[in-house]
């Protein structure tokens, strides 16, 4: 039972993070990339010092959330990936609570570039639970014994 529930959670996080970095790398609607408009949402969040790094973080963040997503699914790779997901998934828990904090209105850009008003008290539920979902992958990964080498 218990295997169930790790690899349906482990399903839907990876959906979840494979979805959203697609749609920030690529928008779909007007088949180009979604850098520019996710940059622009980063910058909205008033986080950062300077604009060269939401161009970074515009960038790369969605390929690592792409990445660290296919990567649940790989037994070596598995706990780096829980890690990685656990990490970004509490910044992003932390820039929307400091987003609504600082009464910003801003679009998030979690899932692409988005026009609707920002519903934040939905927001910090959403990522709530997918921090919760993703530490139950990481605790189980991090108990997880390591597989052994095979014997030469």
């Amino acid at each position: 039972m218990a295997g169930l529930v790790i690899a349906g959670l482990r399903l839907a996080v990876a959906g979840v993070f494979l979805y959203a970095g697609t749609l920030k790398i690529w928008d779909f609607t007007h088949l180009r990339s979604a850098t520019p408009d996710f940059t622009i949402a980063i910058q909205n969040f008033r986080l950062l010092p300077s604009p060269d790094l939401a161009l970074l973080l515009a960038v790369y963040l969605p390929w690592l959330e792409v990445t660290a997503a296919s990567a649940l699914f790989i037994r070596r790779l598995a706990l780096g990936a829980a890690t990685a997901l656990l990490g970004l998934s509490a910044v992003f828990l932390g820039a929307v609570g400091s987003a609504w904090w600082r009464g910003l209105d801003i679009a998030c850009g979690c899932f692409g570039k988005e026009n609707a008003p920002t519903d934040f008290r939905f927001l910090l539920l959403r990522n709530t639970a997918l921090l919760a979902a993703v530490a139950v992958l990481f605790l189980h990964e991090w108990r997880r014994p390591s597989p052994t080498p095979p014997h030469s």
